[in-house]
This record gives structure tokens, sequence and C-alpha cells, in this order.
């Protein structure tokens, strides 16, 4: 365990968890270290063209961002079935908090703009570590502020965007629209590009469809079965929720 403080704050550091994504029907939790220190080369070893090896850094505290929430492993999943079609793409991450989807992505080829929103600077922190900590060089990747809904000269002036990732973004129903409206700013304006998004369930009477209509998105379901995340465990750990995590992909209707 680790003590680090953040914003004049203590918060207590969790093991680090390690993800194996594979070719196979489920995503493996290796193991659990307190070692903070770069992947071993024994640790490296383990990983080819067909899996990555990925160690990520939580730390307990109450800010959204600062574990990894069960929709994030699903997406992860997803993201290494489709790896080859991330290769040399440039992707943005919405609310990235522990970076696991970008560190995936890098993995798989792509540079990865991680966001989030100013409120979690925290966030920030945890997630450039847990780059660094899977050797991805800090030439490789991005961390941008991003606050939904708004504008802003770093989305204006951003190159074209191949796909945004996001896990678990549809959280509070009061910032959906703020993030659609983004979501659709970013789509609009790099053409052919995707929003690949987990959701998890969490009330039967949340409905976007209006939103979609309303900022020409339209999107659709893929089925977790399809690409091996269709297990009651996933990295490792039972999930109840799994079943109610659904994986969309959004794209521009116009």
């Amino acid at each position: 365990m680790f003590v680090q403080k953040l914003n004049d704050g203590i918060f207590i550091q969790k093991p680090v968890k390690t993800f194996h994504f594979t070719d196979e029907t489920d995503i493996i939790d290796i193991s659990c270290s307190s070692s903070d220190s770069l992947l071993s080369e024994t640790d490296q070893h383990l990983c080819n063209d067909n899996c990555a090896l990925i160690k990520v850094k939580e730390v307990l505290d109450p800010s959204f961002g600062m574990y990894v929430w069960p929709c994030a492993p699903v997406l992860g999943k997803y993201i290494w079935h489709n790896r080859k079609r991330l290769k040399d793409k440039v992707i943005i991450e919405l609310g990235c908090g522990t970076g696991l989807i970008s560190v995936l992505a890098a993995k798989c080829g792509a540079y990865p703009i991680l966001t989030d929103s100013k409120k979690y600077g925290p966030v920030f922190k945890i997630a450039e570590e847990n780059m660094k900590l899977n050797n991805i060089d800090c030439k490789d990747f991005e961390i941008q502020e991003l606050t939904w809904g708004y504008i802003t000269p770093f989305i204006i002036r951003n190159r074209p965007i191949d796909f945004i990732l996001g896990s678990d973004v549809f959280y509070c129903p009061k910032d959906f629209e703020d993030l659609i409206v983004t979501v659709s700013y970013i789509l609009k304006k790099s053409a052919g590009a995707e929003f690949w998004c987990t959701y998890e369930h969490r009330c039967s009477d949340w409905n976007i469809d209006y939103l979609l209509r309303k900022w020409d998105l339209c999107c659709r379901e893929i089925s977790l079965e399809d690409f091996g995340a269709d297990r009651f465990s996933v990295a490792g750990h039972d999930l109840p929720g799994l079943k109610t995590i659904s994986l969309f992909v959004f794209s521009y209707a116009k």
C-alpha cells in the first residue's frame, strides 16, 4: 500500500491491478502487486501480438475516476478485439479516470488523448502515472482538460479524431446532453469517426434517443457475445452488473 497526497488531501493507494487482454473469451486479472515499478522483463515477456498486459494504479478516493469501474474492462475487451482498426489512429478518451482505456489504445498502436474535467484534477496525475507505468513514452500521448458541453480552443484546434472512447460516461443524467454535445461536435468535425462507449444500466427511465436526434447522432448496440465479454467474471472479479452493461457505437447521422 502507498499513501499519496493529492490536492492537500491524504489518499490511500490500493495495490496495483494487472489486466491481461487476450484473444480468449475472458479478461484475466493476473495478479495484484503493491509495487509501483515499471513492468518487469518477465511481465513484458508474457505478452505478444495476441495479448496485452496492463498495470493500473488506483486510489481510494470519492472521485469517480480514481479506480477502474466494471465498464472499463468490457470496453477494453472490445478495443482489443478491434485493435487492428486502432493502429496509427488518433483517439480521444472522455472521462479518462485511471487511463486504463488509453493505455490499451496506446498498446494497440493508437495515439491517445486523455481528457477529463478540470474539477477532477487529481485524476490527471493518476492517469499519467499509469501511462508511464506501462512504458508509454510521454511523446506518444497527451493529457487535456475537457469539460463536456463547452467547445474549447483545444477541441476547435485539435487534429481530426478517428475514435472517441468512453467507459461509463453516461453516469449522471444531468451531464448527458453536455456529453452528447461534445461527442456530436467531434464526430461532425472528424469524418468517419466513431464513439465507442460502454454503459451500465442503472435506471430504466433513462433514455437518450431524443438527444441523439437533436444532435444528429445515431448508435447501434454491439452484443457482448460478439467480442467475448459476455461472462460473469471480467478481469478476474465477479461483477454482478455485467449483465446490465451494454456497448454502443455512435456515429454522426448526417
